[in-house]
């Protein structure tokens, strides 16, 4: 189970040895929200909006992003130390059974570190930009602990799914929480 504090700080039990437990906290980090309506470039190029690269300390969040495709097949950003810290809770084996060396070489293997530059841009890699099948109008959207990447025209409809079901899926975060 996950508990988010109050300040972004998470939390996880983990089972040690029977019904033992142990908490263990994952460091605070920056909340990623809202929508931001960008574009991508002919050079790949996305501008990451200033609200964000304000808000990101490179102390306790770095000075980058990891670029993965999630599991709704979107890009994800996440800030570099946190990626970092979600990557070095996992175990590591020297052999792994089949479900997580595939989920290692989704999301280790096929990862991509990017860097803004001066003017606040990523470079989106060619081969992640073709898999993605982006345009080049796009929405970005925080997450919580990372943000996701868009195709402009496919955020507008999910928006409208999520508009129409607004009060279903209020009902169900309030059920699964009270289960927690």
């Amino acid at each position: 189970m996950a508990y988010v504090e109050e300040g972004g700080i998470e939390t996880h039990e983990i089972p040690i040895a029977g019904d033992l437990w142990e908490t263990e906290t994952l460091a605070e980090h920056l909340v990623l929200f809202g929508e931001h309506e960008l574009s991508i470039d002919d050079k790949n190029r996305m501008l990451v909006p200033s609200e964000i690269r304000k808000a990101i300390d490179p102390e306790t969040d770095g000075d980058a992003f990891f670029l993965v495709t999630g599991i709704n097949h979107k890009l994800w950003l996440y800030p570099e130390k946190y990626y970092e810290a979600l990557a070095l809770r996992m175990q590591s084996e020297m052999a792994p059974e089949e479900d997580m060396l595939a989920f290692d070489q989704l999301n280790f293997a096929m990862a991509s570190r990017v860097e803004w530059d001066k003017q606040g841009r990523i470079l989106v890699p060619d081969r992640v930009l073709k898999k993605s099948g982006l345009g080049k109008e796009i929405t970005l959207i925080g997450m919580r602990d990372h943000a996701e990447i868009w195709n402009r025209a496919d955020w507008d409809a999910r928006i409208d799914e999520l508009d129409q079901k607004r009060a279903e899926i209020a009902v169900r975060a309030k059920q699964r929480q009270a289960n927690t």
